[in-house]
């Protein structure tokens, strides 16, 4: 039976301690799926390189179709709509459909819902609005093509941020129904050159009053209000009940699922449609491999893959659904993921839901880093993926974060926002989640929930002298030479107050001198996968020909198309963001309401 997260004890989540207890807080659903009537037949590798090659479906060995159960089926129960998932974005679709009318079921392999993630990135909210915040959605729209370098679906980001600050103001207003209420964190990081990237604004939940810090905060306190509020509209949720197949009409139609629980086979039919939100493929390894997410490869920390195993995905696609390949290799990844210094070697990065499952929260600070040979090799100040990116081309795919004595100086300074703030500041959030105070508000809290406890769990190397800390960071002669040369050279910039070397924020250079000293040996986190079902207007599943597969919706981390190869990092929240809010959209399909902005660029996409 999963854990919720608030099973998950602050001190352990921070330390990484209690990162195995944390997955089992993060399910989704998991799924086979019938015989298609569509499907053709396996790809068949070439002659010349013996690799197969791209077709109508993705061949490989993650989506080996089973055998229909249909047969084996011994109950059967009829619905207007099922939604396969009960994480944030299946409950907001199930929690519509329901207050617009619908009768909804939905169906989760673990014993919980998810409480994980809760920051919402959004466009025109009614609490931005009050707040004087005022975006250029045309702006963000074209920014966010251009980060995923046109390989996206323009009709979906544009349908995000049209609806997004409707979607807001109904999750709002809903959660004040239960006592709780919606904070806007506007507070942005200062960027150097100035404007070099853009920050939007994002929303979270909170327990109120709103205090200093240590907020109750995000979908650990929204989602029981959620399942409250369903329940009220007449919403039902089945927990321990695993998705093993769609059910299709000779049109290719889906009318249903069939499930396993603690009874056997039951055959869910849906007269609206079935939703799919099962949560991506952070938990394939296979999948992930085979449809180019390496990132992966280099993350030593896989906390949030148990359950998302692309259940959605390969039942859509087995039911005759597009991939989006465009969006293929895409991830959510932080520049937080922790390699023990127990450990002898690498042996963390790449091994799937084990190795070292670390995490240092604070690895997205902009201090010192260098690689194995002692030498600095980036402007460390920068969005996580892009530090992640150029620490996994370093030898061994790792790097070592380096700092001193006077760290709590230094990220004062360094005024990092969204995820990454380790500062308490007036108006931001801070929340109750990682310690017993996050942020921090003085150096005593900074370093009785980050620094002591990491270095306890051997996380962070702790030395006297430099010298000792080249020594146990495992560098041979040449390399503690040249990190001893190193560190000289980043205090004489320091020093100098301009990064000559890489450029960095004057703001964000911090002299190492000041014992004791600390490294932490680092690599990623893997978050999410990014890529999933090609949708439609109506959040349908569409084929290769971009005709609707009635019946069939996608929600969630299940719905490819809105990110290429990186994920904007500091669009704050945009993941959970975009998921929830085209979740929120799929129910008004469902039930036949029109959507509160209609995009007709969208609309006529198809």
């Amino acid at each position: 039976m999963s854990l919720k997260s608030t099973d998950i004890t602050r001190r352990s989540f921070l330390s990484g301690a209690g990162a195995v207890a944390a997955v089992a807080a993060m399910g989704a659903l998991a799924g086979c799926a019938p015989t298609n009537p569509t499907q053709g037949a396996a790809n068949e590798p070439t002659a010349e390189t013996g690799e197969a090659v791209a077709g109508d479906k993705a061949a490989g060995a993650w989506d080996a179709q089973p055998d229909s159960v249909a047969d084996q089926v011994a109950a059967t129960e009829d619905h207007e709509v099922v939604v396969v998932g009960a994480g944030n974005s299946g409950i907001v679709c199930a929690l519509e459909v329901a207050q617009l009318g619908g009768e909804v079921l939905v169906l989760e392999q673990s014993g919980a819902a998810t409480m994980w993630a809760g920051d919402i990135d959004a466009c025109d909210s009614k609490i931005m609005k009050d707040a004087g915040e005022n975006v250029d959605k045309e702006f963000i729209i074209h920014d966010l093509v251009r980060y995923a370098s046109g390989k996206c679906d323009e009709n979906l980001i544009r349908l995000w941020a049209y609806n997004s600050g409707a979607f807001v103001d109904w999750y709002q207003e809903n959660l004040q129904k239960k006592g709780l209420d919606v904070m806007l964190d506007s507070i942005r990081k200062e960027f150097y050159p100035a404007d070099c990237f853009y920050t939007n604004v994002y929303h979270t939940a909170y327990q109120p009053p709103l205090q200093e810090t240590a907020n109750p905060m995000g979908s650990e306190v929204a989602m029981p209000a959620m399942l409250e509020l369903l329940a009220e509209a007449g919403g039902n949720v089945a927990y321990n009940t695993k998705v093993v197949e769609l059910v299709q009409d000779e049109s290719g139609r889906v009318t249903g699922v069939i499930a396993e629980g603690e009874n056997g086979l039951t055959q869910y039919n849906a007269s609206r449609g079935v939703v799919l939100a099962t949560g991506g493929f952070l938990g394939n390894k296979d999948m992930m491999d085979e449809l180019g997410v390496v990132s992966h490869k280099f993350c030593s920390n896989h906390m949030g893959g148990e359950g998302r195993n692309g259940d959605g995905i390969k039942l859509a696609h087995w039911a005759g659904a597009d991939m989006d390949t465009s969006c293929a290799g895409s991830m959510l990844i932080f520049d937080r993921g922790c390699i023990t210094s127990v450990s002898e070697d690498e042996a963390g990065i790449g091994i799937q839901g084990g190795g070292s499952m670390g995490m240092w929260w604070p690895g997205s600070q902009p201090f010192l880093r260098v690689n194995k040979l002692g030498q600095r090799f980036c402007n460390e100040d920068g969005p996580y993926d892009f530090v992640f990116n150029m620490g996994v081309q370093q030898p061994g795919h790792f790097w070592w974060q380096v700092f001193d004595g006077s760290s709590w100086e230094d990220v004062v300074s360094f005024g990092t926002t969204i995820c990454s703030r380790v500062v308490a500041a007036e108006g931001a959030k801070n929340c109750f989640l990682l310690g017993t105070y996050y942020p921090c508000r003085d150096a005593k809290e900074w370093d009785e929930v980050y620094v002591s406890p990491n270095v306890d769990q051997g996380n962070l190397i702790k030395c006297d002298t430099l010298e000792e800390l080249a020594d146990a960071m495992g560098f041979d002669a040449e390399a503690k030479d040249n990190f001893l040369a190193t560190v000289k050279r980043y205090n004489e910039i320091t020093d100098s107050g301009t990064d000559t070397d890489h450029g960095k924020a004057p703001w964000r250079l911090s002299k190492i001198d000041e014992p004791p000293y600390y490294a932490a040996k680092m690599s990623g986190w893997a978050l999410a996968t990014l890529s999933g079902i090609h949708v439609n207007y109506d959040m349908q599943a569409v084929d290769t020909e971009g005709k609707a597969i009635e019946g069939l919706y996608m929600s969630g981390l299940d719905v490819g198309g809105f990110f290429n190869g990186n994920y904007p990092e500091y669009y704050g929240g945009l993941c959970m963001g975009r998921c929830v809010t085209l979740a929120w959209l799929a129910a008004h399909s469902l039930m036949g309401e029109e959507y509160p902005t209609p995009v007709e660029s969208a609309r006529a996409a198809f």
